[in-house]
């Protein structure tokens, strides 16, 4: 009976009464190809763009396929596709390959059923004979932008926050604010309003109203007209404070002179009706 090969692994299987005399090499030539299955390592350049399938033979320890470790090398023009047999299968692939173009990794004749194996990673594929032969990763590293020293990280899965900033607008003059659960844009206007500020920091003219609180720093005034309801403080020492229909001028406290709404002045002290200041 003449030899057939395995399905998986392509070993040699003999038939009975068959290879008098070469039995034991051939058995011995199936261990190699079981020994290269099991921690071959093969390096392949795929340099360029074009598409590169792993050779495969019967009963072959030395076929590209039989590796059990498979490092991509070469600098890519193009994205391309590595095909193995579409077979039962595992493998660990490297990518160690340059250029911004991808490696995808699918069985002989179902491209689309690949996975692309990201640049610097190592991932265990398997085929799982199906009849579409998808291959897929067992295992793929994880990364995050903790790792880079340069470039960035493709297709990062960013915190839900980072992501709410990243699809905002860049809207001049708007502001990122919190509203709680979200981070989104606010206009000038808006923001003030969350900050309780009112729209005072629009102020450019015309009168400014306090609704309660206090005036501080102000180095000088310019308007013709103060309408207060407290103290109104000059300099150090001196404030000036309407107590009924009086406008009173006390000095650390003490009244020193008030002028009434008829327009009589009254003072504690003395009077110079001229002189020099």
């Amino acid at each position: 009976m003449t030899s057939t090969y395995s399905n998986r692994l392509k070993l040699e299987l003999q038939g009975t009464g068959e290879n008098a005399g070469t039995w034991g090499d051939k058995t011995n030539n199936n261990l190699d190809v079981l020994d290269a299955f099991a921690a071959g390592y093969l390096s392949k350049s795929v340099a360029g763009s074009a598409d590169v399938t792993l050779t495969t033979a019967n009963a072959s320890a030395t076929a590209e396929s039989s590796n059990k470790v498979i490092e991509l090398t070469g600098t890519l023009s193009g994205n391309i596709t590595v095909f193995i047999p579409a077979k039962e299968n595992n493998y660990i692939f490297f990518n160690n390959t340059a250029g911004s173009h991808t490696v995808t990794v699918a069985a002989t004749g179902h491209t689309a059923n690949g996975v692309a194996i990201v640049q610097g990673d190592h991932a265990n594929v398997y085929c799982d004979g199906a009849s579409d032969f998808n291959v897929k990763i067992a295992s793929q590293p994880t990364h995050d932008a903790s790792q880079l020293t340069t470039g960035t990280l493709a297709n990062a899965r960013l915190d839900a926050q980072l992501q709410d900033i990243a699809g905002l607008s860049p809207t001049d003059s708007n502001f990122i604010v919190g509203d709680g659960s979200n981070f989104v844009l606010e206009t000038g206007a808006t923001a003030r309003t969350s900050l309780g500020l009112g729209s005072i920091a629009t102020q450019a003219s015309g009168a400014v109203a306090f609704t309660g609180g206090t005036a501080v720093g102000m180095t000088s005034v310019t308007s013709t007209t103060i309408t207060a309801s407290t103290t109104f403080a000059i300099g150090a020492n001196w404030t000036v404070v309407q107590s009924g229909n009086n406008l009173q001028f006390n000095y650390d406290g003490t009244g020193k002179m008030k002028l009434d709404e008829n327009g009589n002045l009254t003072c504690v002290g003395d009077v110079t009706a001229s002189g020099t200041i």
